[in-house]
């Protein structure tokens, strides 16, 4: 049981894959709930950046900062991002840029190519013209769920030859079955660092045979194991439960921002779970674990509970 089964359930889970066309009525976007009817932006950033998270937290609105029940929306998948000029194609194959200047784009989805949104502009006809100021940018499906890079947690698999409380290196033993050839190499040895909010499942000791998800390139000094499995507790109802720890710092547009002790910070939405997002805006400041499914690598996983822990 190497390789880790990833679903592509979370895509529903996720999103709102409403049509997009003519004049729009209100609809949830990705990563807010339907608790209450108040909305506001967030400066952080993606994972794995320093950012200062503002304290302040709110339950988000159906809907956006912006009124987009009369304006023009279009879908297309996005090709580039260059500031505020956004490249995209459009579903017969045409490409136009637009100027996001003025949108609000939830920050917590930093935009990235093949991208599928939802854009809403005032203006008619199917697709504005070249270089239009367009309101809202909405994200309708990730590029994470398209792309095969995430289809699979980076992995390593083997026998962990050194381990002590900051780093773990691990002998890779199937590498040679994978496909990818940027993944681990059989026999090869990796080191990875053990970050404040890495997991470990069973009680790893050198000698033993143990799966290490991984952050960063693999083989350099960014690699992080941030979740580690012995061969024994694979099949164990445990291993089925993925947890990150750090403070929530911030809980915003249905978003919560947890921050590690590194200073990165990881995006997790409530998927309009209303219990779930008062825990979250009463555990603002806490340490907390949060159990999430999805991938902590994509820019938004969705989270399934929280504990707290301080």
């Amino acid at each position: 049981m190497k390789k880790l089964l990833y679903s592509a359930i979370t895509v529903a889970a996720v999103l709102s894959l409403a049509a997009c066309s003519g004049a729009n009525k209100e609809e949830t976007k990705p990563g807010e709930t339907k608790a209450a009817e108040t909305t506001s932006e967030t400066d952080a950033s993606k994972k794995g950046s320093d950012t200062d998270v503002d304290s302040n937290s709110d339950i988000s609105s159906i809907a956006g900062p912006v009124d987009i029940s009369e304006m023009t929306c279009f879908n297309a998948t996005v090709q580039k991002v260059d500031g505020n000029k956004l490249t995209v194609e459009y579903e017969d194959g045409t490409s136009l840029t637009v100027d996001t200047a003025d949108a609000f784009i939830n920050p917590a989805w930093t935009l990235m190519p093949g991208d599928e949104v939802n854009i809403y502009y005032n203006g008619e006809g199917d697709v504005p013209a070249d270089g239009t100021k367009v309101a809202e940018v909405v994200m309708s499906v990730p590029y994470e769920f398209t792309s095969e890079d995430y289809s699979a947690e980076p992995q390593v698999y083997g026998e962990i030859v050194k381990l002590d409380d900051k780093s773990v290196t691990i002998r890779e033993e199937e590498g040679a079955k994978n496909d990818n050839e940027n993944g681990p190499k059989d026999g090869t040895e990796y080191t990875f660092k053990l970050a404040s909010y890495s997991t470990t499942i069973g009680e790893p000791k050198v000698g033993d045979y143990a799966q290490a998800l991984y952050l960063g390139e693999l083989g350099s000094d960014s690699a992080v194991a941030y979740r580690i499995c012995t061969e024994e507790m694979m099949e164990d109802a445990s291993s089925e439960v993925y947890e990150i720890k750090g403070t929530l710092a911030q809980f915003k547009t249905g978003i919560i921002y947890l921050k590690t002790d590194e200073g990165d910070v990881f995006g997790f939405t409530v998927d309009g779970d209303e219990e779930l997002a008062k825990l979250a805006q009463e555990s603002t400041g806490k340490k907390v674990k949060i159990s999430y499914t999805d991938s902590i690598r994509q820019r938004v996983s969705t989270c399934n509970g929280i504990t707290v822990v301080e």
